[in-house]
């Protein structure tokens, strides 16, 4: 990864004002390791503010039964192509919504990075409850890495006659549409740089997908990274303002392993 301004937040002690590591209790603990890079300084966030801006939306999502959890690994059945044979765990390189748990690995991932991936799969949560409306593009992620992505390209064209990837973009950004409107609601305020972030996390995710899935079978943090940072100095004056899509869910997991969404008061299996 390029352009670290230190290591990671190990060394935050020295500099909180606070007087003490407010890193040091179990909720926040693996975030000592989260990089730091030097774009960060135009943000003008000490790390009291990135943590209280964690901790509303972290506070907000586990009213409504969605919770936050900081790990470098998930364990599943699924995705057999990302782990060794025999070995019953994954190897997370970024994100990933297990069940009604948002898995973050904040040992890859700047701060930034970290805030909006909570957003990004809660708005692909939400999305969940339109499964139907949703499977000709999510069922593709599915599909083992990496993959021949001009036959993906050829059917998904062939099958529902638009274009994947324009489709894929429209996906993502009506996700981040719902975390926004999330964001707002645990009291997270945002400003000109954290709406040019939230476009810079798109576009950066955006790019990444189609490059890994063609070369690797499993996304990597320091590549995202190194992406973010490129289109965060290069991409000034490019995007329009996300703006939120007002909505309110509550999830709860049924014994059969699938959710059970509560949205406008009606429930909904998805």
């Amino acid at each position: 990864m390029k352009n670290y301004l230190c290591l990671t937040y190990d060394l935050i002690e020295k500099n909180s004002t606070l007087g003490y590591n407010p890193l040091n209790i179990p909720e926040f603990y693996e975030l000592k390791f989260t990089p730091v890079f030097e774009y960060e300084k135009e943000l003008g966030l000490t790390i009291e503010d990135k943590l209280d801006m964690l901790r509303n939306v972290i506070s907000y999502l586990k009213e409504r039964n969605i919770h936050v959890t900081f790990t470098d690994r998930v364990y599943d059945e699924e995705k057999q192509w990302e782990r060794n044979e025999g070995q019953n765990w994954r190897y997370l390189p970024v994100a990933e919504l297990q069940g009604n748990n948002i898995c973050v690995n904040p040992r890859n991932i700047d701060f930034l990075s970290i805030y909006l991936s909570i957003g990004h799969i809660y708005g692909h949560l939400v999305q969940r409850m339109e499964h139907e409306k949703y499977k000709k593009i999510t069922d593709f992620l599915n599909y083992p890495k990496p993959l021949d992505l001009n036959f993906i390209l050829t059917e998904y064209r062939n099958k529902f006659g638009g274009n994947y990837k324009e489709d894929f973009l429209q996906f993502e950004i009506e996700a981040f549409r719902y975390a926004k409107f999330a964001f707002l609601r645990a009291g997270n305020e945002f400003n000109e740089l954290l709406d040019y972030a939230m476009n810079v996390y798109i576009e950066t995710d955006f790019n990444e997908l189609w490059r890994w899935v063609t070369i690797s079978n499993l996304k990597s943090g320091p590549d995202f990274m190194d992406e973010f940072q490129k289109c965060w100095y290069n991409n000034r004056g490019k995007y329009t303002t996300i703006e939120p899509k007002k909505i309110e869910v509550n999830v709860v997991p049924d014994p059969n392993g699938s959710l059970i969404v509560i949205r406008d008061n009606v429930m909904v299996n998805s």
